[in-house]
């Protein structure tokens, strides 16, 4: 039992390390490839959005700082930032199953767009080591900066007035 209890501070803690350590992208960097995916709610989806800004956001229903983050996105989604998507992508292959997931989404009444990484693969094509990650792309889909860990809903905006 105190294994156990031990188990979960370590494990905070290395999360913790992972995203304070690591250094935010510099501007205009080689961008991944474009995607289509289709949204829990099956619209289709490309990431990022062509001609328009674009924060894509990795998370999972297990991590933390993400649970904690999510309401930030759903109010920063619900401000409706005019020239800018929001598409959130939940690493599904990293969960117990879809169901719990949309249980999770639907108890916490987030209603912007997300996408199910099934196998991994936006995950590896954006190099993601750590979540929460964001990733924040301008009108021409090149990638302008990536922030590892929690983002406030005012970071969100600040890159977004930004032209």
């Amino acid at each position: 039992m105190r294994r156990i209890s031990l188990i979960y501070p370590l494990i905070l803690l290395f999360f913790t390390g992972l995203f304070v350590f690591q250094p935010q992208a510099s501007a205009k960097q080689a961008s991944p490839a474009v995607m289509q995916m289709n949204t829990v709610e099956g619209q289709r989806v490309v990431i990022p959005a062509e001609g328009q800004k674009t924060i894509v956001h990795f998370w999972t229903t297990w991590c933390p700082p993400c649970r904690e983050e999510l309401p930030r996105f759903q109010s920063y989604y619900e401000s409706k930032q005019s020239g800018v998507k929001l598409v959130t992508v939940n690493l599904l292959n990293a969960e117990k199953n879809e169901q719990k997931v949309k249980q999770f989404i639907k108890a916490n009444k987030l209603t912007f767009p997300i996408v199910f990484d099934k196998k991994g693969e936006m995950m590896k094509a954006y190099k993601v080591m750590t979540i929460p990650t964001t990733f924040f792309f301008n009108e021409k889909g090149e990638l302008e900066k990536t922030f590892v860990g929690p983002i406030t809903v005012e970071q969100m905006k600040e890159w977004a007035g930004k032209s």
